[in-house]
This record gives structure tokens, C-alpha cells and sequence, in this order.
């Protein structure tokens, strides 16, 4: 495995994945990677993916990959995070090339059948003009008539998890997430949540806090940056808690919006 360093700017996301890499795996212990994976790649054959090069972009500790290459897929990978990046490249081994990037300054990394841009990754470029450049960064990277599939978070996410407290304690760590959005929650708003961990270990416990801001972005925010980008959409999907996904988004009925483009 090769890990390649490029200059970075430090924003707020990377921060923010520098403090919870530690602890980030634990965090999304039941997120179900296997079964999220499946049910996009049918989404993406059905509007005609073919090919076998896939770039993950903000893969942050390789969850989102291994799935891909279970599957036999010939992967890159990039993110923000030097600290989320390095566990990542412990799961993978020499099987994936690992790129410290900023999504919003991406230079060509190859040319992809498949880019995949997933788990909030948009909702952290919190400008529209940010989200446009990180777009047409993963656009360059596209070969033509490739797919693009990314996710936003819905209102409802803001109005839900982002705007309660949740405690996970396992031996040795307790984690604390407060989410400050409200149930009044705007359209195009920006939510901010606070991450306490605190764990233990020799010198007895620790305490480390991350700060994370994303922005929901409305269609007409995406459509603006998609067109900027010079992409084009294939379709649009609500996807539910199980996973279950819709051809018609409803913002206060799912929790996730999946989107999958082309150049």
C-alpha cells in the first residue's frame, strides 16, 4: 500500500476527523457496510456503471471500500484525514493506493468508472461554491459515461440525530454525541454537533472533543453545482434507516438522498 501526502488545507472537517479517528470505527460499529454497498451498486448498474476502477473519495478508515474489494474491484482511495488515512491503510494492505486529498482541491487521480462520495462527505463542504469545485474535481477524475454516486443527509436527519444527545459506552470508552440543530431544523441550514470521548488507557482516562459542522444542501444548491461541475444527473433517491431506497426523495421521510451522476 502506498500512502501519498499532497498539501492540506487544515479545515474544519479535517479537524474534526483527526480527534475521532481513534474512535470512529466504534462510532459507526452498526452501520452496515455490506448491505449500504449492495444496494447502491445495484443503483449504479442500473444506470449503467460497467467497468471495474473505483475511486473512493473521503473513504476516511476504509469502511466504505472493503466492501469494494470483496467484491473484486480495482480501488483508489482518498480523504482529508492523515489520521483516518492511516488506519485505513492498516485494512488494506497493499491492495489499495491511499491519497491524503481535500476534495475541494482534487487533482487527477486516474480515470474511474465508479467514484463513490459517501457518509455526510458533501454535507461537510458546507459553501455552495466549495461543493461545485469538489464536484468538479470528482468529475475530472470520471471517464466518460462513468458514475458518480454520492449521499447528502435529509432534513430529517438534522431534525433527528443531529439535534439529540447520544451516549455509547463500551469498557474503557464512552462516547457522547450532541447534536445543537433543533427540530426546527431550515432547509440549507447549518448543523453542529460536538463528539466527547473519553477513554482509558494506562495513564487512566482521556478526554477528546470534535467539532463537526455540515451544511444540508437543498436540490436547487445541488443542481446549481452539479451543472457548474459539468455533470449530469441519472437519478435521485431517498434511502431509509433499512436501507431501503425510494425513486422519490422525501426529505422528511428519509434520511439519506442518493444521488448518481455522469460527465
Amino acid at each position: 500500500m502506498a500512502t501519498k501526502t499532497a498539501d492540506n488545507p487544515n479545515g474544519a472537517a479535517a479537524a474534526a476527523y483527526e480527534a475521532f479517528a481513534p474512535f470512529y470505527d466504534r462510532f459507526t460499529a452498526h452501520h452496515d457496510y455490506e448491505l449500504w454497498t449492495s444496494g447502491l451498486l445495484r443503483l449504479a448498474y442500473a444506470h449503467g456503471l460497467t467497468g471495474n476502477r473505483v475511486l473512493d473519495a473521503g473513504c476516511g478508515t476504509g469502511k466504505s471500500f472493503l466492501p469494494l474489494l470483496a467484491r473484486g474491484f480495482d480501488v483508489t482511495a482518498c480523504d482529508q484525514s492523515p489520521a483516518m488515512l492511516e488506519i485505513a491503510a492498516s485494512k488494506a494492505g497493499d491492495a489499495v493506493e491511499l491519497h491524503c486529498r481535500d476534495l475541494r482541491e482534487l487533482d487527477s487521480l486516474g480515470e474511474f468508472d465508479l467514484i463513490t462520495c459517501l457518509d455526510d462527505v458533501a454535507n461537510y463542504v458546507t459553501e455552495p461554491d466549495e461543493l461545485t469545485a469538489a464536484l468538479g474535481g470528482l468529475a475530472s477524475n470520471l471517464r466518460p459515461d462513468g458514475v458518480l454516486v454520492f449521499d447528502t443527509n435529509t432534513l430529517t436527519t438534522y431534525r433527528t440525530f443531529f439535534s439529540e444527545t447520544v451516549v455509547i459506552e463500551e469498557p474503557g470508552l464512552v462516547m457522547v454525541w450532541r447534536g445543537m440543530a433543533g427540530d426546527a431544523f431550515p432547509a440549507g441550514g447549518l448543523a453542529r454537533a460536538t463528539l466527547d470521548a473519553f477513554s482509558e488507557d494506562e495513564a487512566g482516562w482521556r478526554r477528546t472533543i470534535s467539532h463537526h459542522e455540515q451544511r444540508h444542501h437543498p436540490w436547487p444548491t445541488l443542481e446549481r453545482s452539479i451543472e457548474g461541475a459539468g455533470l449530469r444527473c441519472l437519478g435521485v433517491y431517498g434511502q431509509d434507516p433499512a436501507v431501503n431506497f425510494d425513486a422519490e426523495l422525501d426529505e422528511l421521510r428519509h434520511t439519506k438522498a442518493v444521488y448518481l451522476l455522469s460527465r
